[in-house]
């Protein structure tokens, strides 16, 4: 009886384990194999590499490295999980392997569990941006200060060698934003001390001056970067600013950018919008993350708070409700920029070759995982789905000139591989005051961020003409003087379209051109009343229409 539950243990504990590798929630799968080079040295790939509930940066190959112990190491870079507990309880190894009566997964429990580091030799440049007004008060100024603090030591211990250089601007008024500064430093022991003892020596007064302090701290982190030694500049990642503020700016001026007006027509909120957010530091975008809080000068449910935010932050800005969110949302924020240099490190036994698993725990796509907070992620801005209408004005050259009208539907679906990119499709009625009719019908790229920002347009399609040759001007040929008479040779034709144009944030307008080409035929006779057996004269006729246009996009 012993040794009969003892081997029923044993079927249920595989059965068991077979279920959790086969319907794994959380996995990492590849086939591993082991080659010789030119030199005769061997080489460890990872090739076919998928995953569930794991991202990394994707690549067709992965390159393994020999470990101290023998065993073959790949690496993950920028790893990243939806797993609650994230990596730390480590991945299990499991290999598909023949049992003897077919093949199936098998934990090789002699292998370590993948383990997580960070990848420190590169270069982070990241700008504080605190709002340090009279509006915040100063029990919530001093949250403030404790959850920048916060945010320094995540990063620190994330690095503590100085890969990632952090800079500080208090602002208020502009000229106060001038002095509340501290310059980008590489960040270490030595430093850390110096950053946070300046952040918790900041002071309030009244005023904010957001636009100039993010100019300020923009420029400053340009400046940093194209400073930078030769030997860093190679290993230069990435750049951001995160700015913290509890209302909207009130105080940025600049006689360049002409006078300051309310909301999004604020010239100097266009400037941040077009100039800083995603302005290019060393070929890659500097980002920038805002947290707000909405303050007195707020309304509840306004609109223009939500807008105004938006268009200063490169992803969606992070709107809290009071300030019992801020030191969690600085930590998120800190723990999302570490993201960058976490990597992954999972281990299979040198001999071993074919397909290899790492899963996470023992969670299932039939377990219920435990309830945790889900952590606000960035995510680009405007993914919904672009679509408009749109009027113009045709104007045609060919044997006869004419000038018509137009009206159009415009669409486009943004791509889930690329966020900036959308495609669709164009169509358009147009009409002609001396006769044709025609129909434009294509493709429609738009390519950029065409809530917030100015976003390029672009067409391919046919023009379909009906009726296009019309009874007008006389047609000349061979000193000869023709008339058009409607025939069957006239009544349709079809040439290409091209679209160029540009959408705008401002009154969610866009602008194009479409330029037709093509040709068609028209009959003509001696006689404008032509007899049945009058000769008659066929010619073909290229034509261009070229028609500006107006839109309107729905939607935010």
């Amino acid at each position: 009886m012993k040794k009969l539950m003892l081997l029923l243990a044993c079927f249920l504990f595989a059965g068991a384990a077979f279920a959790q590798v086969d319907k794994a929630k959380y996995y990492i799968e590849g086939d591993y194999s082991i080659t010789k080079d030119s030199r005769g040295q061997f080489v460890y790939q990872l090739t076919n590499i998928t995953s569930k509930g794991i991202y990394f940066t994707p690549k067709e190959v992965i390159y393994g490295k020999v470990e101290k112990d023998e065993s073959i190491s790949f690496t993950f870079d920028k790893a990243t999980t939806d797993c609650p507990e994230g990596f730390e309880g480590g991945l299990k190894f499991w290999k598909w392997q023949y049992n003897g009566k077919d093949y199936s997964w098998q934990r090789d429990s002699e292998v370590k569990d993948a383990q997580q580091n960070f990848e420190t030799d590169k270069v982070m440049v990241v700008m504080l941006v605190l709002d340090c007004s009279n509006s915040l008060g100063e029990a919530n100024f001093e949250k403030l200060k404790n959850s920048a603090t916060k945010f320094i030591n995540i990063l620190y211990n994330a690095s503590p060698d100085g890969g990632i250089r952090l800079g500080v601007v208090g602002f208020n008024t502009m000229g106060n934003a001038d002095k509340m500064v501290y310059n980008i430093e590489p960040l270490t022991m030595n430093t850390r001390d110096d950053m946070i003892k300046f952040i918790q020596g900041l002071t309030l007064y009244n005023n904010t001056a957001l636009y100039y302090a993010m100019r300020k701290g923009a420029d400053m982190i340009s400046n940093y970067v194209n400073r930078l030694p030769n030997k860093d500049k190679e290993k230069f990642d990435y750049a951001c600013m995160v700015s913290f503020t509890d209302g909207y700016d009130n105080h940025s001026t600049d006689p360049d950018l002409g006078l300051p007006e309310k909301g999004l027509e604020n010239p100097y909120f266009k400037y941040v919008r077009d100039q800083v957010v995603n302005r290019p530091i060393q070929g890659a975008p500097l980002k920038s993350y805002v947290i707000a809080i909405k303050g007195n000068d707020v309304a509840e449910d306004n609109q223009l708070y939500k807008a105004v935010f938006e268009g200063i932050s490169s992803e969606a800005p992070f709107l809290l409700n009071d300030f019992t969110q801020v030191e969690a949302q600085f930590e998120t924020m800190a723990q999302e920029l570490i993201k960058r240099w976490q990597n992954l490190t999972c281990y299979v036994p040198s001999a071993h070759q074919g397909k290899v698993r790492w899963t996470i725990g023992d969670y299932t796509d039939n377990s219920i995982p435990k309830v945790t907070e889900v952590k606000e992620k960035i995510v680009t801005a405007h993914r919904t789905v672009f679509m408009g209408i749109n009027a113009g004005l045709d104007l045609e050259i060919s044997h006869r000139s004419s000038f018509g009208l137009g009206v159009g539907f415009d669409f486009a679906v943004p791509l889930k591989s690329a966020s900036n990119v959308a495609l669709g499709g164009l169509t358009a009625l147009k009409y002609d005051f001396a006769g044709p009719l025609h129909l434009d019908l294509g493709a429609l790229l738009v390519a950029g961020d065409y809530v917030h920002k100015c976003a390029f347009m672009g067409g391919l399609g046919l023009d379909l003409r009906f009726a296009t040759a019309t009874k007008g001007n006389p047609y000349s040929y061979e000193n000869m003087t023709y008339y058009w008479v409607r025939g069957e040779s006239d009544r349709f034709s079809m040439g290409g379209l091209l679209r160029l144009g540009v959408t705008t944030p401002v009154k969610n307008l866009y602008f194009f051109t479409d330029i037709v080409f093509g040709r068609y035929k028209a009959m003509y006779y001696v006689n404008e009343n032509p007899l049945p057996d009058t000769p008659a004269q066929l010619a073909r006729h290229p034509y261009w229409n070229v028609s500006l246009n107006v839109g309107y996009r729905f939607g935010n």
